[in-house]
């Protein structure tokens, strides 16, 4: 019996053992497959890990190389976490003078000071975006930079909130908006300057005279013109040539400027006629300030080149106190009255 049994039972060891290599053979080829599988797949990642770092190695220099664009990265405490060589190139300071450093230090001009860490601190805690546009920043020599700048926030895989400035340097154009805008104004004033007596023009007195209006439709502030005309004006320029006319209307215009007060204007009108608005002024107003200018004008004494040139006035006034058609209807009505004291033996105001 003993016999028996010991037979079955290594019949079993041996069926048991065979069962064992079969599993640890299958076991082997399906680690190996996997280490194979998982090898590869490590390679791959590690492949794709390369390329990857090599992109952002890439991109990161042309985003350093970037010409004429300067990318300052400014951290929470406004320190400078990155600087690329534009930033340099624009500012003046190498990344190793401003990385760690506070960016108001370095770059934000006093005026500026308070509303820019205001708005950095804006952005950061509450999402307040800092509006694009021109800013004024400073060099290393501390000479302004002007730029069109904006600033971008972005939130890193990590969680990690980094806040970038990008600024395009627009000094040159910036000068020339401004040499643009002075020639503009010295043009507006040329086109509404008499080039002769350096008076307001027609155009410009023109526009005066409707501005008032609108204040009087507003407020019903009333004024006063005054078509000023000297007489026998003609005569001076036939005897004593064209030259001598030009000097007598300087000094004629001289004449009324120093009479009138601050808010009065004189214009030139047309060839020998000067056109004055008094504000605020009615016709007993308007009737002082314009005989007085008529006197002055009669006894001034006018020489030139060793002659003696006298000259009187006639001067035609309307107060304006009720709405009117237009502009010109008002001078029409002034232009009426002047006449009507030119045919009155000349040197006259007449009032409408």
């Amino acid at each position: 019996m003993m016999g028996v049994y010991g037979f079955y039972n290594y019949k079993l060891i041996i069926k048991c053992f065979l069962i064992f290599f079969v599993l640890s053979i299958c076991l082997i080829v399906f680690t190996y497959r996997r280490h194979r599988e998982y090898k590869e797949d490590l390679d791959e990642w590690s492949n794709l890990d390369c390329r990857l770092h090599e992109y952002e190695k890439k991109v990161e220099k042309i985003v350093y190389d970037l010409p004429g664009v300067a990318i300052v990265g400014i951290a929470k405490d406004h320190t400078i976490t990155y600087w690329n060589a534009a930033s340099k190139q624009l500012y003046g300071f190498n990344s190793k003078e401003v990385i760690g450093k506070m960016i108001e230090s370095l770059i934000i001009p006093g005026s500026s000071f308070k509303n820019f860490v205001k708005n950095i601190d804006n952005l950061y805690d509450s999402d307040i975006k800092i509006p694009s546009g021109q800013a004024e920043y400073l060099h290393k020599d501390k000479t302004s930079v002007n730029v069109l700048t904006s600033f971008h926030k972005y939130e890193t895989v990590f969680g990690k909130q980094e806040l970038f400035n990008l600024s395009i340097d627009i000094t040159e154009l910036y000068k020339s908006q401004k040499e643009l805008k002075k020639s503009n104004s010295k043009l507006h004033v040329l086109t509404r300057t008499d080039s002769l007596t350096q008076l307001p023009n027609r155009r410009a007195i023109i526009e005066k005279i409707d501005y008032e209006i609108l204040k009087y439709e507003r407020s019903k502030e009333i004024f006063a013109i005054a078509l000023i005309s000297l007489d026998n004006f003609n005569s001076v320029n036939d005897k004593n040539g064209h030259d001598c006319g030009d000097f007598v209307l300087k000094q004629i215009s001289n004449l009324i400027v120093a009479l009138i007060r601050k808010q009065d204007i004189v214009g030139r009108y047309s060839g020998e006629e000067f056109i004055l608005l008094l504000p605020q002024t009615n016709s007993k107003g308007a009737l002082h300030v314009t005989k007085l200018i008529l006197g002055q004008i009669a006894k001034f004494p006018i020489t030139y080149q060793d002659k003696e040139i006298s000259l009187t006035a006639t001067i035609g006034v309307i107060e304006y106190d009720k709405e009117e058609t237009s502009v010109m209807e008002i001078i029409k009505k002034a232009d009426k009255a002047m006449h009507k004291g030119k045919t009155k033996n000349k040197n006259k105001v007449i009032i409408v």
